[in-house]
């Protein structure tokens, strides 16, 4: 089934270019010509630097953009980033084709992650990411990094990074408080105070969000809503100035969530829109604590001396219904819980100049993660997992930027990494059978990771880049319950990328493009055993992705923004065979081939600005069905599907309103097509308002 249709698009596309036309017509003759759209200045690569002149593929989303699209949290965003796939809830999403835990199926408990995020310096857990999307409320800027991040982010950035900002503290006095409410129950409240702590040398912030809603999931049996979300984030920053050239900012955050279940039933593939019929209470819950340091003292006009102190602390607990039925015998319930803790110290020297910007660092972390799962058959545990893991690891790095002639410059970069890990698994209670009851694994690894590129001013307004670099993800050890724990190795790729970054009609116009063809060695892949029906872990498949990313940004008016965006991913296994069926020569699951989107934000004399955007995500494969020759019988994919979302926003005076529609034409389409009786589907139009007030 695919949820493209052609009135829908071209309803939308119309709907745009009336509006394009009415506003260009509505606007005094030439008041376009002192516009100009702002610079975008990027740091997620420890160079500060235009992205104008940053040929990493990256999407920024500034306060700004995050306003004009009505976004409410970090799905949104991703949402309509090329490159990027996403579905609701943000149980799956990835870039470029790679989940954001990668293919190894290690579950709520990995360590190992092919994605990082960062909010505020701080390095956020796998669980965090892919349940109750992360809020926007009082955030500054979000940098999508789309690639290998492996020189700059080390270990679990293979796909990519996004880095996220918070609004720092300043002087001036402010606060503003929040109100919202929609549909399937969604109700909020936040609340923002800054100001002068000690005048002159310390500034404080404080945000506040409560964020609940029913969710548009039923469980019919128990008569209940079946994906109740919960969040709460409370984020405290200090900015203390001890001197004219050192400036210190500490944040404190904690972070609350609550989901249940994201799926929905099926009868031959066919989904029961919005139903699910199991007798347990599935849910998911999330204790978060972050404590972050930054220091920075500015030696002399060219040297600025950095230091990075980070900590990530964790609990999750859930109860997943594991056989998924009403009948009353056997009831079986798989009750998880996992501690988690990440922390960091990064040193590093930068300097700038008008021909030389670089950087070199040193870096150290440590993670380790507890494991309690059992499975439990009508109050009795006939399986008791537990397991520590523990990570050491150590790195130098370093990158230069260096203007060697006129408009022609050299990009180097080189990161060694080395990784100590060492996991314990045991089985107290072992009714069931268990292939390997016990394990007690050390590995460790050391890599180098280089990066090399020029760029090519070919006018002021145009700059032409090639890179390669290679990217890395750690090994590890299959911990999934009733398996063998077995180790695994580093995974690799190298990408040569080719970039383009364009600025036209007097800077109104921004263009980006991002042309790439990365190889995939010794990639970590998950299969089930088939002598013992396990699933494993191993270095089993080697791959190839190539693809194209543009996205642009017009300035039409003084009060009409255009943007858009496409991306094309061309994913394939070179060779992966699978419980014993070779899936050589198929796509990536959960990799869309297309993507697209289009937005127009428009804003009128009194205020009111009125915002749309388009967004059409391809199908993908979400599983493969094999018969006893080992034979793919079925290949199961998602829908395609084009969604129209609609924000307004109206200020008057201190108070401002705003509202959104999410889904505009309540299309329904399958997210992730797992099985006959049980998938993943696509939210139903949402709506919200909000009201602000600023004191």
């Amino acid at each position: 089934m695919i949820i493209f249709k052609k009135n829908t698009l071209a309803l939308a596309v119309a709907s745009s270019l009336m509006a394009v036309t009415a506003a260009m017509a509505a606007e005094e003759p030439g008041a376009e010509k002192a516009l100009e759209l702002k610079e975008v200045v990027v740091t997620g690569e420890k160079i500060q630097r235009s992205q104008d002149r940053t040929l990493s593929s990256v999407a920024v989303v500034t306060a700004e953009d995050i306003r004009s699209h009505g976004d409410q949290d970090l799905q949104g965003v991703l949402g309509r980033t090329p490159s990027v796939y996403a579905q609701s809830g943000n149980e799956n999403w990835g870039i470029r084709g790679i989940p954001v835990s990668g293919f190894d199926d290690q579950g709520p408990a990995a360590m190992n992650g092919a994605v990082s995020v960062y909010v505020d310096d701080a390095l956020q857990v796998n669980r965090l990411l892919t349940h109750n999307p992360i809020q926007l409320w009082d955030m500054e800027q979000v940098e999508i990094y789309r690639g290998a991040q492996s020189t700059t982010q080390g270990r679990n950035s293979l796909a990519g990074a996004i880095i996220m900002k918070s609004k720092d503290p300043t002087f001036d006095p402010e606060f503003s408080v929040r109100s919202n409410a929609g549909k399937y129950g969604e109700r909020g409240a936040s609340a923002m105070a800054n100001g002068t702590l000690i005048d002159g040398l310390v500034a404080g912030r404080l945000a506040v969000d409560y964020q609940t809603s029913d969710g548009y999931i039923e469980n019919e049996f128990l008569d209940m809503d079946a994906n109740q979300l919960r969040s709460s984030n409370i984020r405290g920053k200090f900015l203390i100035l001890p001197s004219d050239d050192m400036d210190l900012l500490l944040t404190f955050a904690r972070t609350k969530q609550r989901s249940g279940l994201n799926a929905t039933a099926a009868t031959n593939g066919r989904p029961d829109y919005y139903s699910v019929y199991e007798n347990t209470e599935t849910y998911n819950t999330l204790n978060q604590n972050t404590a972050t340091a930054k220091l920075d003292y500015r030696l002399d006009d060219f040297w600025t001396l950095t230091s990075v102190t980070s900590g990530t602390w964790s609990k999750y607990d859930s109860i997943l219904d594991f056989d998924r039925t009403t009948a009353d015998n056997p009831t079986q319930t798989a009750p998880r819980h996992h501690d988690q803790s990440l922390g960091s110290q990064e040193f590093r020297l930068g300097y700038v100049s008008d021909r030389v910007d670089g950087v070199v660092g040193a870096y150290l972390g440590r993670s380790k993660g507890e494991i309690d799962d059992q499975l439990v058959n009508n109050g009795t545990v006939l399986l008791n997992q537990k397991g520590e893991i523990n990570i050491r690891s150590q790195a130098l790095f370093g990158e230069l930027n260096w203007e060697f002639m006129d408009d022609w410059q050299l990009i180097t970069g080189l990161r060694w990494d080395h990784e100590k890990n060492n996991t314990k698994i045991n089985y107290p209670i072992r009714v069931v059978s268990v292939t390997d009851p016990t394990v007690d694994e050390d590995i460790s690894s050391s890599v180098l990771l280089p990066k090399i590129g020029i760029s090519h001013d070919l006018t002021e307004n145009q700059v032409l880049g090639l890179t390669w670099q290679r990217g890395y993800r750690s090994g590890g050890v299959n911990i999934r319950s009733r398996a063998r724990h077995d180790s695994y190795d580093p995974e690799f790729t190298s990408t040569y990328e080719l970039a383009w970054r364009g600025n036209w009609l007097d800077r109104r116009l921004r263009t980006t493009a991002n042309l790439y063809h990365t190889t995939w060695k010794d990639q970590q892949v998950s299969f089930r055993n088939i002598a013992d029906g396990t699933t494993q872990v191993s270095n089993a498949a080697d791959s190839r992705m190539i693809g194209l990313e543009f996205s642009a940004e017009y300035l039409v008016t003084s009060q009409l923004l255009l943007n858009a965006g496409f991306a094309y991913n061309d994913t394939k296994y070179k060779s992966f065979v699978r419980d014993g069926v070779d899936l050589s020569g198929y796509e990536f699951v959960y990799a869309p081939k297309k993507m697209a989107n289009v937005g127009a934000n428009y804003t009128f004399d009194n205020g009111l600005m009125i915002g749309s955007d388009v967004i059409y995500q391809g199908r993908s494969i979400s599983n493969f069905d094999a018969n006893g020759a080992r034979e793919i019988t079925k290949v199961r994919r998602s829908d395609s599907v084009t969604l129209v979302n609609l924000n307004a926003e109206l200020p008057i005076g201190n108070l401002t309103l705003s509202g959104y529609v999410h889904n505009l034409f309540d299309e329904q389409y399958i997210t992730n097509n797992q099985s006959d009786s049980l998938l993943d589907v696509g939210a139903p139009m949402t709506l919200g308002v909000a009201a602000r007030y600023d004191f």
